[in-house]
């Protein structure tokens, strides 16, 4: 049986028990990644997947950053609602980061040392450590 993956984005809602992933910001390369890693990995459940590309729509963003178990933010996005809330995403629970800035990355670690290389890294760890 094919597994379901959910993609959520503004202004939709959705509310079920499955697993909650929010990806802020990320790139075309990263979308891709992402959608090539899901098509080859096996996930052995459904999950939900918002997605965020700086869309003015704050409450929903507040909203799925709350819902979502995991959360991955590339912090060098040109989103300036993200760029304004990026300390705060950063001090959630499991939020995981990715910067091609080192500067930006040692700051960034006084909050959180979910650090990764790269999106791929990050559902490598995810998934791989559930």
């Amino acid at each position: 049986m094919q597994n379901k993956i959910t993609l959520i984005t503004p202004p939709d809602f959705y509310e079920n028990g499955n697993l909650s992933i929010l990806l802020i910001g990320m790139s075309d390369i990263e979308q891709d990644i992402v959608s090539q890693w899901l098509g080859k990995n096996d996930i052995n459940r459904d999950i939900n997947i918002y997605t965020y590309q700086g869309e003015n729509n704050v409450e929903w963003f507040l909203y799925a950053l709350g819902r979502s178990d995991f959360k991955y933010i590339n912090l060098d996005n040109e989103d300036p609602i993200t760029n304004v809330m990026t300390s705060y995403i950063a001090s959630r629970p499991e939020v995981y980061y990715h910067s091609e800035n080192k500067d930006i990355v040692k700051l960034i670690s006084y909050l959180n040392n979910n650090s990764v290389n790269n999106i791929e890294e990050f559902f490598e760890r995810i998934f791989n450590d559930k």
